[in-house]
């Protein structure tokens, strides 16, 4: 299915939808609506990302703009709402659409939620955001979905569960493969400042994520407690597991490593449950 460019005019409402978006467009036709909500931020990143990829990857362009240059070639992001109470990601690029749906409201609360509670630094969305998108930029480059929506809410049972995870992390493996070529160069300039704040905010994340593990659900690591340890979607491998895979891989410390493989010996233990003290 081609992905037209739509020209979104504003409403009283943060929900815009136009005619010309209701007849043909990927937004509208996966049962979401259009916002003008995080304009400014996903503009950022979406520039961000350009300095980054360079030529390795598509040319990410804001839907609500004009594509310039070759049309064809560029990649239309739309910012998405869902309906009340569905499932709705951060960010996918849709099955049968070459575009990227972000949806900033989602984005936001998930921030919120991985930025509270003890031990806890606050993670800056924008930084996140350029992580997300070249990591929708990998799914782009394979030609693999990230997602399935129907009727306004993201479905993960019409995609085989272990090439669709596999497809993840492949995904990431692009993310992984330019940050570490840019945050690694050794002249200072924008690209490489621009790398190191996003693998900072991913080690932002490693510690966040690990603070919950530890304080929130202490105790989770001995018996590798499924809730904290497994996957929590059909599509999706745990995104604990994932940050923590991507960390190791553009970092290759001991450290890394060691937090990865003990995470995956606890992810066994809860797979493989034998009592912690042995009866006499």
């Amino acid at each position: 299915m081609s992905c037209a460019w739509v020209v979104v005019g504003a409403l009283a409402s943060s929900i815009l939808v136009t005619d010309a978006a209701r007849a043909g467009d990927p937004v509208a036709d996966r049962g979401l609506l259009h916002t003008q909500e995080g304009r400014q931020l996903a503009e950022r990143a979406i520039d961000q990302v350009a300095k980054l990829v360079a030529d390795d990857g598509p040319r990410l362009v804001p839907s609500w703009r004009a594509p310039g240059g070759q049309a064809s070639e560029a990649v239309p992001v739309y910012l998405v709402e869902g309906k009340p109470g569905a499932i709705v990601t951060p960010a996918a690029v849709p099955s049968g659409c070459r575009c990227v749906f972000v949806s900033p409201s989602v984005l936001k609360k998930w921030i919120q939620r991985n930025s509270a509670g003890p031990g806890r630094v606050s993670l800056d969305d924008g930084n996140f955001l350029v992580f997300i998108l070249m990591h929708e930029m990998g799914h782009l480059k394979k030609g693999t979905p990230g997602a399935a929506f129907h009727d306004g809410e993201m479905s993960q049972l019409n995609i085989e569960p272990s090439r669709a995870k596999a497809a993840e992390e492949d995904a990431d493996d692009f993310a992984v493969a330019v940050l570490k070529l840019r945050s690694k160069q050794t002249k200072a300039n924008d690209v490489s400042l621009a790398a190191n704040w996003v693998v900072l905010e991913l080690t932002k994340l490693n510690w966040n994520m690990q603070a919950f593990r530890t304080l929130d659900e202490f105790g989770a690591f001995a018996v590798g407690k499924p809730s904290v340890f497994f996957d929590n979607g059909y599509t999706h491998p745990n995104l604990a597991w994932r940050i923590l895979r991507v960390n190791d891989r553009i970092q290759q410390t001991k450290e890394t490593r060691y937090l990865l493989e003990a995470y995956e010996q606890a992810r066994d233990r809860g797979a493989n449950l034998q009592p912690l003290y042995q009866r006499k």
